[in-house]
């Protein structure tokens, strides 16, 4: 059965971009079920690219370029039914894969290959579970609806006792499994396609920041970052690169003139109304915390600067405020590897990172820079 895609694919606002090694993925397959000149699509739903190719002596093949690292993608040949099996989600990163067999369908094939293939083959052993419990706690959703709509309290309590449980089942054997494999990409693909809906953002930020070797190095792992910070790089823990941009009156102001000083680097634009939506949060963790030792550092992605000020005033906005008004070609946000604002960045008095994405989240009455600093400067 093709597995269930949980992508969360943010749409980017700027168009920073990396420099990644061009290595090869070789893939090949030879199944009685591929029938002659059966069209056969891979797609990548993250970067959006699909390749095809056509079935010859029920067989097909890919060679083609892995810019960024590996990726989930959808492996598809022919009109996919349950019956025939040739539709799967797969992840697949530079190096040789071969699908065979006589087993029905790409999900019950023997894979061979490198390395991410046999972590995938036994992923997908012990994993198995875990989805199957996904799977169970969705499909209660339906029945906690009705009970909800009813007002059937004791039904109600039973059912979410049960999603529950079954969720916790599954988070404790998907963080086994990347506690166990931090380096390998599939632990991108079991974050993302299997507990990406049941993770808080912190814990995902949290394995995120962990990962390391090709779970770091891809397309997977690079996306939910810029979703959930905006930034396309695992910055906590490094020290903050430093930057120098003019202010309102022309001043060049740097980071590193607040050294010494809890600082919150904040990237937005007058234009951007998520950004404008957490300015009210912002004001009341700076009208708290600017005695304490600390203070918010705004960054605009603005280019017309008539705007930018009109902004400044009308959100009143009482903290350093600087643009080189390159719009999304500002170097800070360069720097930085910011792909989408709003983004945030908390720096320490030494200069290093010490979390990223404080934002306003879905609850539009939340107060995260200010909870965060009562943590912090408690």
């Amino acid at each position: 059965m093709m597995k269930k895609s949980i992508l969360t694919i943010c749409s980017l606002v700027m168009g920073i971009s990396g420099v990644f090694a061009q290595d090869r993925l070789e893939l090949t397959a030879k199944l009685p079920e591929l029938t002659e000149n059966m069209i056969v699509y891979l797609w990548n739903p993250i970067d959006k690219k699909t390749d095809s190719t056509y079935v010859k002596n029920n067989s097909f093949s890919f060679s083609k370029p892995m810019n960024g690292g590996g990726s989930i993608f959808i492996l598809q040949a022919g009109i996919y039914n349950e019956a025939n099996g040739l539709g799967t989600m797969i992840y697949l990163e530079p190096g040789k894969i071969n699908i065979s067999g006589t087993a029905k369908g790409f999900d019950l094939a023997n894979l061979n290959g490198d390395a991410f293939v046999k972590d995938w083959v036994d992923m997908s052993r012990k994993m198995a579970g875990a989805e199957a419990d996904i799977n169970a706690a969705d499909a209660l959703d339906v029945s906690i609806g009705q009970a909800t709509k009813l007002g059937d309290e004791d039904a109600l309590k039973s059912l979410n006792a049960q999603k529950t449980l079954l969720v916790q089942k599954a988070v404790a054997a998907g963080k086994k499994y990347m506690d166990e494999h931090l380096s390998s990409g599939v632990s991108a693909y079991v974050l993302n396609a299997t507990l990406s809906t049941v993770l808080s953002n912190e814990e995902k930020l949290s394995y995120l920041n962990k990962f390391t070797g090709n779970a770091k190095d891809n397309q997977i792992t690079r996306m939910m970052l810029s979703s959930l910070t905006g930034s396309s790089d695992q910055w906590v823990g490094k020290y903050a690169p430093d930057f120098s941009q003019p202010d309102v009156n022309g001043k060049m102001v740097s980071l590193s003139d607040f050294k010494g000083k809890y600082v919150l680097v904040d990237f937005w634009a007058s234009w951007c109304t998520p950004c404008l939506s957490e300015m009210d949060g912002l004001k009341s963790a700076y009208a708290k915390f600017k005695d304490k030792n600390f203070t918010i550092v705004s960054i605009s992605l603005d280019k017309d600067k008539t705007k930018w000020l009109e902004s400044i005033k009308n959100e009143e906005l009482p903290w350093t405020q600087l643009s080189d008004l390159k719009g999304d070609k500002n170097d800070a946000a360069s720097a930085y590897k910011v792909m989408g604002i709003p983004a945030n960045f908390m720096i320490d008095p030494n200069g290093k990172i010490i979390g990223v994405a404080y934002r306003e989240s879905n609850d539009p009455g939340s107060r995260v820079v200010e909870s965060a600093l009562t943590r912090i400067l408690k």
